[in-house]
């Protein structure tokens, strides 16, 4: 069973467990709030892609010395 309905301005949709689990449903609600939050932002896609490198570069420096430590590359 999939059904969506309109009322209004509310969705509903139904589903049943078999069909959609509910790590998927929470990712996908996630992504709703992250989509409907950019809609919003003034940050244009260049301010974007800088802040993106910006957040990978500094989870690879916090993180390489654990990661290369567990494929066997000491770092020290």
């Amino acid at each position: 069973m999939l059904e969506m309905n309109k009322e209004g301005d509310v969705f509903t949709i139904k589903f049943t467990r078999e069909e959609i689990s509910e790590d998927f449903l929470r990712r996908l609600l996630t992504k709703f709030k992250v989509e409907k939050l950019l809609e919003k932002s003034k940050m244009t896609q260049e301010q974007a892609w800088k802040l993106s490198e910006e957040i990978k570069e500094n989870w690879w420096n916090e993180n390489k010395d654990w990661i290369l430590n567990k494929i066997g590359i000491k770092t020290n």
